[in-house]
């Protein structure tokens, strides 16, 4: 099924509006001066945070929005900006949960530890790792950020529904900058009107 097939039935079976304007969405949320920390939940807390760091208030879209995740994003950026390895070289795993349901688990954001074995990610060149690196055979763990995790099936974001996600380590070192979480894909906002 289309992602706005999908998209028009969960709506539909939700007794959602499945009229709409239709868009490409990105969502994001920023979490400052993580740390180290063995768990990261996004999209829980938006106390504070200006609208370059989220552009939600709350953690579920407005009753007449909703919401198909293509692809997560993950960034961790120093105080000074830059971006740095996503949780040093520590393993990691994500998971999306709406509602009380957990959608996505375990999705690992890297696989291994040192400079032997395959990247998780076969969608960018030597797993994203920068071009100095690139000249190694063997593909490491992509550390570099943004890590972009494309998902496969389509994962419905439902009006009024509360979701979060969190990302599980070993101590992973975020440092005392910012790391940021965004959802992306094809969603509906709502149209005030037929004109537009």
């Amino acid at each position: 099924m289309a992602q706005v097939g999908k998209l028009n039935y969960t709506d539909a079976k939700l007794g959602a509006p499945t009229s709409g304007q239709q868009t490409t969405r990105i969502i994001f949320n920023t979490i400052e001066n993580p740390g180290t920390t063995s768990s990261l939940e996004f999209f829980k807390s938006f106390q504070g945070l200006t609208p370059g760091q989220t552009n939600l208030a709350a953690s579920k879209l407005d009753s007449m929005e909703s919401m198909v995740i293509k692809e997560i994003l993950l960034l961790q950026l120093s105080s000074a900006g830059a971006s740095n390895f996503f949780g040093g070289s520590v393993q990691q795993t994500l998971d999306v949960v709406i509602g009380n349901q957990t959608v996505v688990k375990d999705l690992p954001i890297q696989f291994n530890s040192n400079t032997t074995g395959q990247a998780f990610d076969r969608l960018h060149f030597n797993g994203g790792f920068p071009t100095d690196e690139a000249a190694t055979p063997t593909s490491t763990f992509q550390v570099v950020g943004p890590v972009s995790i494309r998902l496969l099936t389509d994962i419905v974001l439902p009006p009024q529904v509360n979701f979060y996600v969190r990302i599980n380590s070993n101590a992973g070192v975020y440092g005392t900058g910012a790391v940021v979480c965004a959802l992306s894909g094809y969603g509906k906002i709502f149209s005030a009107g037929a004109s537009f």
